[in-house]
């Protein structure tokens, strides 16, 4: 017999205290990373007070994060960080995960921005607008990337460009990899599976708990400031991503440095 799923009531609770905690933590942690800034230019404070909230919400979702190759991140480097997309889930997971490792800022979509407390936060620490819909009204946003990643953080794309319908991975963007290949840093690809699960697209409650696995890949590059290079480097990381997918057949796990080579 399959394992039940929680009822109606518990699935509400979970999302109710998940989204609450979202809200009301920020009241807490922005005031407190605006008063240390004078302080803390490099944004210390706000990068631990981002993992808090980011952990936090996973746990009232009953999320379990399962990490492996946490190895391949350098606390000294900065990265291109680029992931499949499952799940509204997976930015908290991205940043629970790979704050501690190196420090991070996302690539949002610009309603991202408008939301409440969570959109004031995002402008007010780095984390970078764009729009899909528009070349032109995501480049002062592109270029903040580009020069964020050369000075302080790593920075997180989501490719696909907007979450997974049905679990599989959509086709990327090229835009990350054109910003790691001028900008001269390492690719660094991150598969995500499990998020889709627990809260798949177009779902206001949680499913279930369950466990989300992140699996940090072996960096890819530094890429050659070619457009030709940029476009291998992201062919090859999106086979090497959806490779890594529980539902992908494989016979070995694959390298970047493999995919790029056969790309």
């Amino acid at each position: 017999m399959s394992e039940r799923s929680p009822s109606h009531p518990v699935q509400l609770l979970r999302t109710t205290l998940a989204w609450s905690w979202a809200m009301l933590s920020l009241g807490v942690f922005i005031p407190l990373a605006l008063l240390a800034l004078p302080f803390d230019r490099r944004q210390r404070v706000h990068d631990v007070c981002s993992t808090l909230w980011a952990r936090g919400i996973l746990a009232l979702v009953g999320a379990r994060l399962a990490v492996r190759g946490a190895e391949h991140v350098s606390r000294e480097e900065r990265y291109i960080v680029v992931a499949n997309h499952q799940s509204v889930l997976d930015a908290m997971v991205m940043v629970a995960v790979l704050q501690p490792l190196t420090p991070v800022r996302m690539v949002a979509r610009q309603s991202a921005f408008r939301i409440p407390l969570i959109g004031w936060g995002m402008r007010l620490f780095g984390h970078i607008s764009v729009d899909p819909r528009s070349i032109r009204a995501s480049l002062p946003g592109l270029q903040q990337a580009q020069q964020g990643v050369k000075r302080r953080c790593s920075t997180v794309f989501f490719p696909e460009g907007t979450r997974s319908a049905d679990g599989k991975m959509r086709p990327f963007h090229n835009s990350a990899f054109h910003i790691a290949s001028r900008a001269g840093v390492r690719v660094l690809p991150v598969t995500l599976s499990g998020s889709f699960e627990l809260l798949p697209r177009h779902r206001a409650l949680i499913r279930r708990g369950g466990e989300i696995q992140v699996l940090i890949h072996p960096p890819m590059g530094p890429l050659e400031q070619t457009h030709d290079a940029a476009l291998a480097a992201s062919t090859a990381c999106h086979q090497l991503i959806e490779a890594a997918l529980p539902q992908a057949p494989r016979e070995e796990p694959l390298r970047a440095e493999a995919v790029l080579t056969r790309s």
